[in-house]
Protein backbone atom coordinates (compact mmCIF):
# COMPACT_ATOMS: atom_id res chain seq x y z
CA UNK A 1 0.00 0.00 0.00
CA UNK A 2 2.79 2.36 0.81
CA UNK A 3 4.80 1.71 -2.02
CA UNK A 4 2.08 2.27 -4.02
CA UNK A 5 1.40 5.73 -2.46
CA UNK A 6 5.16 6.45 -3.13
CA UNK A 7 5.17 5.36 -6.99
CA UNK A 8 2.23 7.68 -6.96
CA UNK A 9 3.92 10.76 -5.63
CA UNK A 10 6.88 9.97 -8.20
CA UNK A 11 4.67 9.54 -11.34
CA UNK A 12 3.40 13.23 -10.34
CA UNK A 13 5.83 14.81 -10.00
CA UNK A 14 7.44 13.70 -13.16
CA UNK A 15 4.53 15.11 -14.84
CA UNK A 16 5.08 18.52 -13.23
CA UNK A 17 8.41 18.31 -15.06
CA UNK A 18 7.77 17.01 -18.02
CA UNK A 19 4.82 19.85 -18.58
CA UNK A 20 7.46 22.25 -18.50
CA UNK A 21 6.57 24.07 -15.09
CA UNK A 22 9.93 23.28 -12.99
CA UNK A 23 11.31 26.78 -14.49
CA UNK A 24 7.60 28.55 -13.29
CA UNK A 25 7.03 27.22 -10.02
CA UNK A 26 8.33 28.13 -6.65
CA UNK A 27 9.97 25.74 -4.09
CA UNK A 28 6.80 26.93 -2.00
CA UNK A 29 3.95 25.79 -4.63
CA UNK A 30 6.19 22.82 -5.63
CA UNK A 31 5.67 21.47 -1.73
CA UNK A 32 1.55 22.40 -2.18
CA UNK A 33 1.47 20.53 -4.78
CA UNK A 34 3.12 17.41 -2.99
CA UNK A 35 1.17 18.21 -0.27
CA UNK A 36 -2.04 18.07 -1.74
CA UNK A 37 -0.86 15.02 -3.62
CA UNK A 38 0.09 13.05 -0.30
CA UNK A 39 -3.49 14.01 1.03
CA UNK A 40 -5.34 12.60 -1.97
CA UNK A 41 -3.07 9.37 -1.58
CA UNK A 42 -3.77 8.74 1.74
CA UNK A 43 -7.65 9.12 1.00
CA UNK A 44 -6.69 6.78 -1.91
CA UNK A 45 -4.90 4.63 0.78
CA UNK A 46 -7.66 4.35 3.51
CA UNK A 47 -10.28 3.76 0.39
CA UNK A 48 -8.27 0.53 -0.54
CA UNK A 49 -8.16 -0.42 2.82
CA UNK A 50 -11.89 -0.38 3.07
CA UNK A 51 -12.29 -2.04 0.34
CA UNK A 52 -10.09 -4.78 1.45
CA UNK A 53 -12.00 -5.30 4.84
CA UNK A 54 -15.20 -5.71 3.00
CA UNK A 55 -14.02 -8.16 0.67
CA UNK A 56 -12.09 -10.26 3.22
CA UNK A 57 -15.80 -9.87 5.11
CA UNK A 58 -17.71 -11.54 2.18
CA UNK A 59 -15.25 -14.32 2.19
CA UNK A 60 -15.53 -14.90 5.59
CA UNK A 61 -19.63 -15.27 4.98
CA UNK A 62 -19.08 -17.73 1.84
CA UNK A 63 -16.65 -19.86 3.71
CA UNK A 64 -19.44 -20.05 6.98
CA UNK A 65 -22.29 -21.20 4.93
CA UNK A 66 -20.19 -24.10 2.83
CA UNK A 67 -19.22 -27.23 3.96
CA UNK A 68 -16.06 -29.08 3.15
CA UNK A 69 -17.09 -29.80 -0.18
CA UNK A 70 -17.80 -26.16 -1.29
CA UNK A 71 -21.45 -26.71 -1.44
CA UNK A 72 -23.70 -23.35 -0.05
CA UNK A 73 -27.38 -24.42 1.75
CA UNK A 74 -30.09 -22.50 1.32
CA UNK A 75 -31.07 -20.52 4.36
CA UNK A 76 -34.76 -21.40 3.85
CA UNK A 77 -36.93 -24.02 2.22
CA UNK A 78 -37.97 -21.31 -0.06
CA UNK A 79 -35.40 -21.39 -2.71
CA UNK A 80 -36.37 -22.29 -6.48
CA UNK A 81 -34.63 -25.66 -6.39
CA UNK A 82 -36.73 -27.30 -3.55
CA UNK A 83 -40.15 -25.51 -3.17
CA UNK A 84 -41.08 -29.10 -3.78
CA UNK A 85 -38.90 -31.25 -1.29
CA UNK A 86 -40.71 -32.39 1.64
CA UNK A 87 -37.47 -32.33 3.76
CA UNK A 88 -33.88 -30.69 2.91
CA UNK A 89 -30.78 -28.84 5.24
CA UNK A 90 -29.85 -25.68 5.54
CA UNK A 91 -27.80 -23.24 7.12
CA UNK A 92 -27.53 -19.89 8.50
CA UNK A 93 -24.64 -17.69 7.76
CA UNK A 94 -22.58 -18.52 11.43
CA UNK A 95 -24.00 -21.52 12.41
CA UNK A 96 -23.70 -25.24 11.25
CA UNK A 97 -26.21 -26.84 8.82
CA UNK A 98 -29.36 -29.01 9.94
CA UNK A 99 -32.07 -30.90 8.47
CA UNK A 100 -35.30 -29.49 8.54
CA UNK A 101 -38.98 -30.35 7.07
CA UNK A 102 -40.52 -28.06 4.20
CA UNK A 103 -44.34 -28.07 3.22
CA UNK A 104 -46.28 -26.88 0.12
CA UNK A 105 -49.17 -27.97 1.00
CA UNK A 106 -51.07 -26.44 3.78
CA UNK A 107 -50.08 -22.11 3.59
CA UNK A 108 -48.73 -22.32 -0.31
CA UNK A 109 -44.99 -23.07 -1.45
CA UNK A 110 -41.98 -22.65 0.97
CA UNK A 111 -42.97 -23.17 3.86
CA UNK A 112 -40.45 -24.41 7.25
CA UNK A 113 -41.78 -26.81 9.97
CA UNK A 114 -41.03 -25.61 12.96
CA UNK A 115 -43.68 -27.73 15.02
CA UNK A 116 -46.15 -30.14 14.81
CA UNK A 117 -48.69 -32.15 17.32
CA UNK A 118 -50.22 -35.12 15.37
CA UNK A 119 -50.28 -38.53 17.06
CA UNK A 120 -49.28 -37.52 20.65
CA UNK A 121 -46.19 -39.94 20.47
CA UNK A 122 -43.63 -37.64 21.59
CA UNK A 123 -43.88 -35.69 25.07
CA UNK A 124 -44.02 -31.83 25.16
CA UNK A 125 -43.76 -31.65 28.86
CA UNK A 126 -39.54 -30.74 28.80
CA UNK A 127 -37.41 -28.74 30.05
CA UNK A 128 -34.88 -26.12 28.75
CA UNK A 129 -32.68 -27.49 27.71
CA UNK A 130 -34.58 -30.00 25.23
CA UNK A 131 -36.85 -26.94 24.05
CA UNK A 132 -33.49 -25.00 23.65
CA UNK A 133 -32.36 -27.98 21.17
CA UNK A 134 -35.07 -29.39 19.75
CA UNK A 135 -36.81 -32.82 19.78
CA UNK A 136 -39.34 -35.65 18.72
CA UNK A 137 -39.58 -37.22 15.01
CA UNK A 138 -39.37 -35.18 12.24
CA UNK A 139 -41.60 -36.98 10.61
CA UNK A 140 -44.23 -37.28 13.40
CA UNK A 141 -44.53 -35.06 16.44
CA UNK A 142 -41.67 -32.80 16.64
CA UNK A 143 -40.15 -28.90 17.65
CA UNK A 144 -37.18 -27.79 16.04
CA UNK A 145 -35.83 -26.11 19.13
CA UNK A 146 -35.55 -22.26 20.66
CA UNK A 147 -31.65 -21.79 19.08
CA UNK A 148 -32.86 -22.75 15.60
CA UNK A 149 -35.41 -20.67 15.89
CA UNK A 150 -33.56 -17.79 17.03
CA UNK A 151 -31.11 -18.15 14.14
CA UNK A 152 -33.35 -18.25 11.35
CA UNK A 153 -36.00 -15.42 12.39
CA UNK A 154 -32.72 -13.32 13.09
CA UNK A 155 -31.18 -13.64 9.91
CA UNK A 156 -34.14 -12.37 7.90
CA UNK A 157 -37.44 -11.21 8.56
CA UNK A 158 -39.87 -14.28 8.37
CA UNK A 159 -43.71 -14.84 8.55
CA UNK A 160 -45.28 -17.40 10.95
CA UNK A 161 -48.71 -19.72 9.58
CA UNK A 162 -50.18 -21.84 12.16
CA UNK A 163 -52.84 -24.41 11.45
CA UNK A 164 -55.02 -26.10 13.26
CA UNK A 165 -57.26 -29.15 13.03
CA UNK A 166 -59.96 -30.57 15.07
CA UNK A 167 -61.00 -34.07 14.29
CA UNK A 168 -64.53 -33.83 16.35
CA UNK A 169 -66.60 -31.40 14.17
CA UNK A 170 -63.56 -32.13 10.94
CA UNK A 171 -62.86 -28.22 11.52
CA UNK A 172 -59.21 -26.85 9.69
CA UNK A 173 -58.42 -23.32 10.55
CA UNK A 174 -55.29 -21.04 10.59
CA UNK A 175 -53.95 -18.06 12.06
CA UNK A 176 -51.07 -16.21 9.37
CA UNK A 177 -48.88 -13.10 11.09
CA UNK A 178 -46.54 -11.24 8.62
CA UNK A 179 -43.60 -11.57 10.93
CA UNK A 180 -42.02 -13.41 13.45
CA UNK A 181 -38.74 -12.99 15.27
CA UNK A 182 -37.62 -15.20 18.30
CA UNK A 183 -35.00 -13.43 20.64
CA UNK A 184 -32.09 -15.58 21.44
CA UNK A 185 -31.04 -17.84 24.64
CA UNK A 186 -29.46 -14.45 26.63
CA UNK A 187 -33.36 -12.97 26.36
CA UNK A 188 -35.12 -16.45 27.43
CA UNK A 189 -35.93 -16.33 23.39
CA UNK A 190 -38.09 -13.39 24.21
CA UNK A 191 -41.77 -13.65 20.95
CA UNK A 192 -40.04 -10.21 20.51
CA UNK A 193 -41.93 -9.18 17.33
CA UNK A 194 -45.10 -10.53 16.11
CA UNK A 195 -46.61 -9.06 12.97
CA UNK A 196 -49.89 -8.34 11.48
CA UNK A 197 -52.92 -11.28 11.81
CA UNK A 198 -55.02 -12.57 9.04
CA UNK A 199 -56.69 -16.00 9.01
CA UNK A 200 -59.97 -18.15 10.21
CA UNK A 201 -58.42 -18.86 13.58
CA UNK A 202 -58.31 -15.91 15.14
CA UNK A 203 -55.74 -14.11 16.96
CA UNK A 204 -54.73 -15.86 20.42
CA UNK A 205 -51.36 -15.14 19.92
CA UNK A 206 -50.99 -11.23 20.18
CA UNK A 207 -50.98 -11.68 24.06
CA UNK A 208 -48.03 -13.21 23.86
CA UNK A 209 -46.15 -10.91 22.32
CA UNK A 210 -42.50 -9.95 24.12
CA UNK A 211 -43.06 -12.89 26.66
CA UNK A 212 -40.10 -14.68 27.64
CA UNK A 213 -40.10 -18.81 27.03
CA UNK A 214 -41.55 -20.97 30.00
CA UNK A 215 -40.86 -24.48 30.36
CA UNK A 216 -41.91 -26.68 33.78
CA UNK A 217 -37.97 -25.68 35.15
CA UNK A 218 -37.54 -22.07 34.20
CA UNK A 219 -40.58 -19.90 34.72
CA UNK A 220 -40.36 -16.35 32.76
CA UNK A 221 -44.29 -16.05 32.63
CA UNK A 222 -46.60 -12.91 34.39
CA UNK A 223 -48.53 -14.74 36.42
CA UNK A 224 -48.28 -13.82 40.06
CA UNK A 225 -49.91 -17.39 41.25
CA UNK A 226 -49.38 -19.55 38.92
CA UNK A 227 -46.18 -21.25 37.23
CA UNK A 228 -47.88 -21.71 33.65
CA UNK A 229 -45.74 -24.42 31.84
CA UNK A 230 -46.41 -26.49 34.97
CA UNK A 231 -49.91 -25.47 35.16
CA UNK A 232 -50.92 -25.96 31.61
CA UNK A 233 -48.32 -28.79 31.04
CA UNK A 234 -46.40 -27.42 28.81
CA UNK A 235 -44.12 -25.08 26.92
CA UNK A 236 -44.62 -21.78 25.82
CA UNK A 237 -44.45 -17.75 25.41
CA UNK A 238 -46.66 -17.74 28.17
CA UNK A 239 -48.33 -14.08 29.95
CA UNK A 240 -50.53 -15.40 32.22
CA UNK A 241 -51.19 -18.86 31.62
CA UNK A 242 -53.83 -17.96 29.14
CA UNK A 243 -55.12 -17.73 25.14
CA UNK A 244 -52.89 -20.20 23.58
CA UNK A 245 -51.13 -23.18 24.50
CA UNK A 246 -50.06 -25.48 21.93
CA UNK A 247 -46.93 -27.33 23.12
CA UNK A 248 -49.73 -28.95 26.32
CA UNK A 249 -50.67 -32.20 26.15
CA UNK A 250 -52.09 -33.85 23.04
CA UNK A 251 -55.32 -36.12 23.81
CA UNK A 252 -57.52 -38.10 21.85
CA UNK A 253 -60.65 -36.86 21.18
CA UNK A 254 -62.24 -40.04 21.22
CA UNK A 255 -60.50 -41.94 24.37
CA UNK A 256 -58.73 -39.62 26.90
CA UNK A 257 -61.16 -36.50 26.90
CA UNK A 258 -60.40 -34.44 30.19
CA UNK A 259 -62.80 -32.25 32.11
CA UNK A 260 -60.11 -29.68 32.53
CA UNK A 261 -59.26 -27.71 29.02
CA UNK A 262 -56.06 -25.93 30.16
CA UNK A 263 -54.23 -29.22 29.78
CA UNK A 264 -54.57 -30.21 26.66
CA UNK A 265 -53.39 -28.11 23.39
CA UNK A 266 -55.92 -25.28 22.53
CA UNK A 267 -56.35 -21.95 20.86
CA UNK A 268 -58.78 -19.89 22.67
CA UNK A 269 -60.21 -18.23 19.84
CA UNK A 270 -60.99 -21.37 17.68
CA UNK A 271 -64.07 -21.72 19.37
CA UNK A 272 -64.14 -25.86 19.64
CA UNK A 273 -65.33 -27.91 23.16
CA UNK A 274 -62.41 -30.80 21.82
CA UNK A 275 -58.78 -30.67 22.06
CA UNK A 276 -57.04 -30.07 19.21
CA UNK A 277 -55.93 -33.05 16.81
CA UNK A 278 -53.68 -31.65 14.35
CA UNK A 279 -51.22 -28.54 14.88
CA UNK A 280 -48.67 -27.58 12.33
CA UNK A 281 -46.50 -24.12 12.75
CA UNK A 282 -44.48 -23.19 9.92
CA UNK A 283 -41.98 -20.05 8.95
CA UNK A 284 -41.05 -18.85 5.85
CA UNK A 285 -38.92 -15.40 4.34
CA UNK A 286 -41.10 -12.54 4.47
CA UNK A 287 -39.25 -10.90 1.58
CA UNK A 288 -38.65 -14.04 -0.41
CA UNK A 289 -39.17 -14.96 -4.15
CA UNK A 290 -37.38 -16.29 -7.04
Amino acid sequence: MHSLSAYLALVAFGFCISAGMSDSITSIQLQEEINTTSDALASIDKLLLGLEDRRQSLIHIKETIANDSGVIYPTSCLTKDNINHTSLIVQVPGHNAFPVICDSNLGGLGWLVIQRRRNGLVNFYRDWSDYRAGFGDPNGDFFIGLEKLNWLTAYQPFELYIHLEERGYNKNVFAKYDEFLIGNESEDFALKYLGGYSGTAGDSLRNNKGQRFSTLDRKNDDSYNKHCAQFHLGAWWYKDCGQSNLNAQYFDYYRDLPEDKARYIGWDSFNTSAPLSFVQLMIRPKFGGF
